[in-house]
């Protein structure tokens, strides 16, 4: 099931004109697909060739095989991004490098587990969960913020999440 508070998102943008989205850590496609049906031009980047497979033969996905935890420098254009999407995920080392991708006035939309989900099931190593208010500390000095949320979520099953999104930009 994709993302609802993503695609909430990507709806309030009102896109009249083709842009180019990046789904970072795209995994079995459940955001990417549905949003290629939209006037969106995705690149679909997942260290796991074969769910890239299952759809790199959808019009409007880009895939790149690629890990993007290794210390290689990541395989995407920079600036080139006017919508940046991240669900489930989080790898700490090379987060703020997210921002360097995104063009001038772009968004990141950042979906993923929070601590205190570790008592609604996985992820429970703190390595895979976002501290309070981690994705606003993080990103706040360089990006505007425009909405957070941090808590429970119960969407069919009971999570603790973190969302956010910010535009990157003049302020």
């Amino acid at each position: 099931m994709y993302s609802k508070w993503i695609f909430n998102q990507i709806e309030s943008l009102k896109i009249r004109k083709k842009i180019n989205l990046l789904d970072f850590a795209s995994g079995n496609g459940r955001n990417c697909i549905p949003l290629s049906k939209k006037n969106i031009i995705v690149t679909a980047i997942d260290k796991d060739q074969e769910k890239l497979n299952r759809y790199k033969n959808f019009k409007n996905i880009n895939t790149v095989c690629f890990d993007l935890e290794t210390k290689e420098e990541w395989p995407l254009v920079k600036e080139y991004y006017d919508v940046i999407i991240v669900v489930n995920y989080l790898y700490r080392p090379k987060i703020t490098k997210l921002i360097t991708l995104l063009k001038k006035d772009g968004f990141l939309f950042y979906e993923t587990f929070s601590s205190g989900n570790e008592s609604y099931g996985s992820p429970q190593n703190p390595k895979f969960l976002l501290k309070n208010r981690e994705l606003l500390d993080t990103f706040s000095d360089e990006l505007l913020p425009l909405s957070f949320y941090e808590g429970k979520i119960n969407d069919k099953k009971i999570s603790v999440k973190q969302m956010a999104s910010f535009k990157k930009g003049v302020f």
